[in-house]
């Protein structure tokens, strides 16, 4: 543990972590929030509420890309402040549109996602040493699992008392307010060495070796590991945005729907302990073996009946 402490104490992590925390509390449910609103606002089915969520989560994985490539051109602000404004406007909206246009709204605000978690991953980066990462990684990771844990509960059990399209609305203000302290705190995105390597990019010879150091290779990019990678990632991205629809729709049938957030209440504080306890280990698992352990161990939650 004292590892960890020593990395709240970098300057500026510490706030860093409690407003991104914020953020992405409120990112982490906006999929569940939508769910709701479909199946109960709009008294979709769930398979129409997953067009939705699915529709968010194309957003997501074309625009991830696109706004990196903004961030690393004009800085994190004005990136941030853009799709913290579009995200205001999106979920104002939500209790006044019908389904089509929920799933075309939708599709737009993944576009504009706050990156809320890109930006605080490579700002843990740049204000930790190399010997402090693993562990910065972790803790970030850890944030990331409490989010999952609050931020989907707060939703089903808001939802179960106030209208869907007021749940929304707290929602959006969330993901505004965290966005926004972002922004206010403009973090730094490379270490100070990258920095001196990119100011000595614009001089004489230095110019080629800068750009070199900037953008490897093309092959490097997107060689066998990397895809791998990304794979795996996509893998589990889908694994456990489908246990979250299944765990809704599963108890929404035995009129047990309330108890979806303790379900996943349970699941958030299990993955922290395993969170720190990865971020603790001197040497790292494999990260295929955890993935496949993963998915192992999830196949019993579709047998459950209650």
């Amino acid at each position: 543990m004292t590892g960890y402490r020593q990395i709240l104490a970098v300057p500026g992590m510490a706030p860093l972590l409690a407003v991104s925390f914020l953020a992405r509390t409120a990112i982490t449910a906006d999929v569940m929030a939508l769910t709701l609103y479909a199946v109960l606002g709009l008294e979709s089915s769930y398979a129409a509420a997953g067009g939705v969520a699915a529709a968010l989560t194309a957003g997501l994985a074309l625009g991830g890309p696109l706004l990196g490539r903004m961030i690393d051109r004009r800085g994190p602000r004005p990136v941030l402040l853009v799709t913290v404004a579009a995200q205001a406007a999106f979920w104002l909206s939500v209790p006044a549109l019908p389904y089509g246009a929920l799933v075309g709204a939708a599709l737009v605000a993944g576009l504009l996602m706050v990156p809320a978690q890109p930006v605080t991953r490579q700002a843990i980066a740049a204000m930790t040493t190399p010997r402090q990462r693993r562990a910065a990684f972790a803790l970030g990771a850890v944030q990331g699992e409490l989010s999952y844990m609050v931020g989907p509960a707060v939703v089903i059990l808001c939802t179960a008392r106030l209208s869907p399209g007021v749940v929304a609305w707290g929602l959006g203000a969330a993901i505004v307010a965290g966005g926004t302290g972002i922004a206010l705190l403009d973090p730094p995105l490379r270490a100070e060495a990258e920095s001196d390597a990119g100011s000595e990019a614009g001089t004489g010879t230095g110019a080629r070796t800068g750009r070199a150091a900037e953008r490897p290779p093309r092959r490097q990019r997107s060689g066998a590991r990397l895809i791998a990678v990304l794979t795996m990632a996509f893998g589990i991205t889908v694994l456990l945005g489908g246990v979250d629809l299944a765990v809704v729709a599963t108890l929404e049938e035995t009129g047990q729907v309330s108890f979806a957030a303790v379900v996943v209440a349970v699941l958030g504080v299990a993955s922290v302990v395993g969170g720190l306890a990865y971020g603790a280990l001197s040497r790292p698992l494999p990260t295929w073996s955890l993935l496949g352990l993963l998915g192992l161990v999830t196949l019993p939650v579709g047998l459950a009946h209650d």
